[in-house]
């Protein structure tokens, strides 16, 4: 059975959305990042990273939920603090979380290739080693190997 809730986690740029777009048709597609771009409009949050906000995990969790009663939900969000973690598993207990996992020339790759955001190349890479020692801790979900076509890992997670 298809778990509910499928978070894809994963270092900046290793194509989480881009798999998570590829599963929609299937499932609803939650972006806590939008959650975020909200908070940032407020001036005493414009600054932080928007994780370490406990609404921000809140009302993440909330819109996760709620779309999960409808249908099945998948989540591309990059997540390398374990407070942040802890919290949204409190809130989201069946939600499984996966990683895709690539090396740092596949993710380099794939961010020289986004039309989308081509000025995001070198914060994902400036995050890279941080979301990757982070990442290698089992807490933050089953690994997946990425290193391939995001049509072939979506059809494996489907």
């Amino acid at each position: 059975m298809t778990p509910d809730i499928l978070w894809l986690n994963g270092p900046f740029g290793v194509g989480k959305t881009t798999v998570a777009r590829l599963l929609a048709p299937d499932r609803h597609l939650v972006d806590p990042e939008r959650i975020g771009a909200v908070l940032r409009r407020l001036p005493w949050w414009r600054r932080r990273d928007y994780q370490t906000i406990r609404l921000w995990r809140t009302l993440t969790v909330c819109q996760v939920r709620r779309a999960a009663r409808r249908r099945p939900v998948v989540v591309p969000m990059t997540i390398v603090d374990r407070h942040v973690l802890a919290d949204l598993r409190r809130g989201l207990p069946a939600m499984r979380m996966v990683v895709l996992d690539a090396p740092p020339r596949v993710i380099a790759s794939r961010a020289d290739a986004d039309v989308d955001d081509p000025r995001a190349r070198q914060w994902r890479l400036d995050n890279l080693d941080r979301c990757v020692t982070a990442l290698a801790d089992p807490m933050f979900g089953d690994h997946l190997d990425a290193d391939r076509p995001p049509v072939e890992i979506a059809k494996e997670l489907r």
